[in-house]
């Protein structure tokens, strides 16, 4: 351990370098899981909050809800089916909405708050008792701008917000929750005509007991024209969260192999460099133990320090952009992503440790040291 220490003092620059490239790495590394994870929230919390067991799709609308298109009665002929609890209709629509005199970009989704049509849970306020009353859910990218008691124009209506729940936006835009009638009305005023509006999807809650994937094949058996996903399919389902996820996912495998390679390829130049000195350690009697948990100490104190910092300087980044991005760390992300770098930082050793497992004390007696 001292030999470890005093050859990183020794060596304080190149040494710095390292742990500087590393702690960029890792920066970027939390930064791009902290925005993907937001991102892919914004898209997906609304199906993930959402109280309904089991989503009811229109057969040609390939599982997207945007493009959905049911008929309000074919809750009924779902509700029939066994094991369905409450089945009621949902309307989904991107709106122009008016706040504080200026104009935005809002979700309505219209159905039964306190039903299928509303998420599991709300962290302020209470659930609408009027047609005119909302449940509020901001994407983490969206920004703020709406809190309890806020108003919106819509329609000729005033929507205000009388609670508020975590995460359960859609497609990263301000999510209002508000009655099927609420909905309705703004659909025919958009389209300047009054006729029936019908529901995007059907949100269908189980019986206590009873299997949502036995209850899904059955409401697709029974009910013509309609595809049934369980919530956890609905929310795989969505459009461009497999891509967004696939994406990412190839950014942080780039980044993991950068890590090991950086790593690797330093410790081997290091190894290389001081390798009459290792000659000599043999020579006078010291074990390969000895000689290589220098090697060790020196990779995890070089890995284990760019990790912290690259954390510390996210987390701090991210506090910082939180107006602009919206993306948060979690303990959990942190832990996995530098646990995961200070493991394949270890592997990334192996050919530096190779090098001085192959020392031979005879090798004081000749140039180089190393048998190849």
């Amino acid at each position: 351990m001292f030999i470890a220490l005093r050859e990183i003092r020794r060596a304080a620059g190149r040494f710095s370098l390292l742990i500087g490239a590393v702690a960029l790495l890792v920066l970027l590394l939390l930064f791009f899981q902290a925005v993907a994870g937001s991102l892919t929230l914004g898209l997906t919390g609304g199906t993930e909050q959402s109280s309904s067991d089991i989503w009811v799709y229109d057969a040609r609308a390939r599982n997207n809800p945007a493009v959905s298109v049911l008929p309000v009665g074919v809750a009924n002929a779902v509700t029939e089916v066994e094991g369905v609890a409450v089945a009621g209709p949902i309307g989904l629509s991107v709106f122009v909405a008016t706040f504080e005199g200026a104009e935005v970009e809002v979700v309505i989704l219209g159905g039964d708050p306190g039903g299928p049509a509303g998420p599991v849970e709300i962290s302020q306020g209470d659930r609408p008792t009027a047609p005119n009353e909302a449940i509020f859910s901001v994407a983490s990218l969206a920004g703020e701008g709406f809190e309890l008691g806020d108003q919106i124009e819509l329609a000729g209506q005033a929507i205000t917000i009388v609670g508020v729940a975590d995460d359960a936006a859609f497609n990263v835009l301000p999510t209002f929750y508000v009655a099927f009638e609420t909905y309705a009305a703004a659909v025919t005023d958009r389209a300047g005509s009054q006729f029936e509006v019908p529901a995007s999807i059907i949100g269908v809650q189980v019986d206590d007991g009873a299997d949502p994937n036995v209850v899904t094949s059955a409401i697709e058996t029974q009910v013509s024209g309609v595809t049934a996903l369980t919530r956890p399919d609905a929310v795989n389902a969505l459009p461009g969260v497999g891509t967004i996820t696939q994406s990412f996912n190839i950014l942080y495998l780039l980044l993991y192999i950068v890590v090991t390679i950086v790593t690797g390829v330093f410790f081997l130049i290091l190894t290389v460099q001081k390798a009459q000195s290792l000659v000599l350690l043999r020579a006078i009697g010291a074990p390969k133990l000895d000689v290589i948990k220098p090697v060790l100490i020196e990779v995890i104190f070089v890995v284990g320090a760019g990790s912290l910092v690259g954390s510390v300087v996210a987390w701090g980044l991210l506090r910082l952009s939180r107006d602009v991005f919206g993306a948060q760390l979690g303990a959990s992300t942190i832990t996995v992503s530098v646990g995961a770098v200070v493991i394949l930082g270890l592997l990334a050793s192996v050919g530096a440790l190779r090098r001085v497992l192959a020392i031979d004390p005879l090798g004081a007696t000749r140039k180089g040291g190393i048998q190849v």
